[in-house]
């Protein structure tokens, strides 16, 4: 019976979505597209498409989880197509990011090891494409003239690959497969240290001073280095400085964006104090300090943050919840940075 049940469920959900699927498909395979795509009319088509189907992904339960998971891989080649040819239209472009950030988000925890090879190839492939045409990338003479919490919608599609990227990192967290995703070459924090790559850089100091975009921003960036550590030894110079900066800015923010930083450099500065004393490198010549292209030496990473730390719990007001935070963070700072400390 509930077999039953389920079979009318994903066949209502196939015979609901196939006609726009087939409408898609049947537009992205035109020999004309790049012609026909920039009409007003197409171009509507396709957003109001974009919309029902992200209706659809956001319905996924598991009873319908498969039907709307074949839905989304029907529309993985065109969704490709259209941020190609749609590049310069950044409000089908978002709700291009909108509808993946859903479906992902919907589907990631149900899917099978080979399954979600699919998802993640799709999703880095994306990624690399939206970076290829520079979309989303803010000046900072035009981020600086913005007042007000309304003008963040010019920044949604950074915000949208933030989430996209936290949806993938939640695979670590809830998993329903059965078999390790590793079994099939998938890699989530290595998409998501790509993906970490293409954002950061067109986010400024500035733009974090937007709420919503520095709430998503500090979640990701703290779930890696709390999780993913080790990833930060790949990380070259100018990322790693750009890093630094946007922990430092963070722990001036809202109790809720230091509790994040906080954990964050809990993350690293326990990683790095784990393997020191297990005899491996730990964080590298990152904690030791290093000398930068220019020959000037650059104090390390954790000696920065401790000195931040203190300045943060010492001459700064902060709320009393954060309190424990601070005290996660400060003791492996501490143990890593003794002489620093003492000094």
């Amino acid at each position: 019976m509930i077999c039953h049940c389920i079979a009318i469920v994903l066949r209502y959900v196939r015979n609901l979505t196939n006609h726009m699927i087939a409408n898609l498909v049947e537009l992205s395979s035109r020999s004309d597209l790049k012609c026909v795509a920039e009409q007003p009319d197409i171009i509507l088509l396709v957003s109001c498409l974009l919309e029902r189907l992200r209706g659809a992904a956001n319905a996924t339960e598991p009873r319908t989880q498969r039907a709307i998971y074949e839905m989304g891989c029907s529309l993985l080649n065109p969704l490709l197509m259209f941020m190609e040819v749609y590049k310069h239209e950044s409000s089908v472009v978002y709700l291009l990011l909108r509808f993946v950030v859903d479906w992902v988000d919907g589907q990631i925890i149900y899917l099978e090891a080979r399954e979600t090879a699919i998802v993640v190839g799709f999703c880095m492939r994306l990624l690399q494409l939206y970076s290829s045409h520079n979309i989303g990338m803010i000046s900072l003479s035009i981020s600086s003239s913005l007042r007000c919490e309304a003008d963040t919608e010019r920044y949604k599609d950074l915000r949208a690959v933030l989430q996209l990227l936290a949806s993938l990192c939640s695979k670590d967290l809830v998993d329903f497969s059965s078999e390790p995703i590793e079994a099939h070459g998938t890699n989530i924090c290595q998409v998501v240290y790509t993906g970490l790559h293409i954002v950061t850089p067109l986010i400024s100091l500035d733009l974090l001073k937007y709420p919503k975009l520095c709430h998503d921003y500090f979640s990701l960036l703290s779930h890696m280095l709390e999780v993913y550590p080790e990833m930060i030894t790949q990380l070259n110079g100018e990322a790693l400085v750009r890093i630094i900066k946007t922990l430092d800015f963070g722990l001036c923010q809202d109790a809720d964006v230091v509790d994040l930083c906080l954990r964050a450099i809990k993350g690293l500065a326990s990683f790095h104090y784990k393997q020191r004393s297990a005899g491996e490198v730990g964080l590298g010549h990152h904690a030791s300090g290093y000398k930068d292209h220019t020959g000037n030496f650059q104090e390390g990473i954790l000696s920065q943050f401790l000195r931040s730390l203190l300045q943060f719990l010492l001459f700064q007001d902060y709320s009393t919840d954060l309190v424990g935070s601070a005290a996660d963070a400060l003791l492996p700072l501490i143990l890593c940075e003794q002489s620093l400390y003492q000094a």
